[in-house]
């Protein structure tokens, strides 16, 4: 059983679709715990979701993550739930949005399909699988149902890939996408808190090179470690490697837009 469910939605919170679902969530299991991880993710953004849903997975790792941005939805994409290496619990739509929160906790070891059937005799309204299927699903599997019980079993390999990958090594240079900017301008790069580790990227001073910006960046514990206005770069509580400018956006002094190429290097 969980005693949490972190939900993650593009819903927005002026209309009734986080509520209703919290409704259909506590309806079938009224002990759970729903928190609202985030539900002002732009409108169909895949990897700013996906970006979002792999940091509540790093910092909850014990908690079911239910993630709700899908712009195939009522059409022929899967729902799922998917059990990483480490235990944690996910459950959404089969667009990739959920793949980097599973790198997080030992990759995808099992995933399932949630067929609407097993949930109930009503066919699922097409515009609404949150309410009907996904919620439902986050439930029961809360409260203890198996996740063998909601359908077939499925090849982790046909799985959507994900919106963007995890960096990687170019001899000295760690190449990654921007995968995220906060709401205070920092700037989020797929390289996790491992990999900034191995590849000595938090001993001193890196290089980044953004585009055209090429900056070098004491790497710091926070963001008081540099005067206000200078540049550090960090692991923020994201989890990710992370360029931001104290009091200050690092994205709009770097002119910086997701899914840019970001190459880092040690100066130590």
């Amino acid at each position: 059983m969980h005693s949490i469910i972190c939900f993650t939605s593009d819903f927005g919170t002026s209309d009734t679709w986080v509520g209703v679902c919290h409704a259909v969530i506590y309806r079938a299991c009224p002990q759970v715990r729903v928190v609202d991880l985030a539900h002002d993710i732009p409108p169909y953004d895949i990897r700013k979701a996906a970006a979002v849903a792999a940091s509540g997975v790093w910092q909850l790792p014990e908690a079911l993550h239910l993630v709700v941005v899908d712009p195939g939805v009522g059409g022929n994409r899967r729902n799922l739930v998917l059990v990483t290496g480490e235990g944690s619990i996910l459950v959404g739509p089969d667009n990739g949005v959920l793949i980097p929160a599973t790198w997080r906790s030992g990759g995808v070891d099992r995933a399932y399909s949630i067929e609407s059937s097993h949930l109930d005799f009503n066919a699922p309204l097409a515009t609404f699988h949150a309410r009907d299927v996904l919620a439902p699903a986050a439930a029961l599997l809360a409260c203890g149902i198996d996740v063998a019980a909601f359908g077939e079993a499925i090849d982790v390999g046909s799985l959507v890939p994900p919106p963007f990958e995890l960096g990687h090594a170019e001899g000295d240079v760690t190449v990654a996408e921007v995968i995220d900017l906060d709401r205070f301008g920092s700037i989020r790069i797929a390289v996790a808190e491992s990999d900034v580790v191995e590849r000595g990227l938090d001993k001193g001073k890196v290089e980044v090179v953004l585009g055209h910006a090429r900056v070098e960046v004491p790497f710091g514990g926070t963001f008081s470690d540099v005067a206000e206005g200078d540049p550090v770069a960090l692991i923020d509580s994201s989890g990710w490697l992370t360029i931001a400018i104290r009091m200050g956006s690092a994205a709009e002094r770097y002119g910086v837009e997701p899914g840019i190429v970001a190459r880092v290097r040690s100066l130590a």
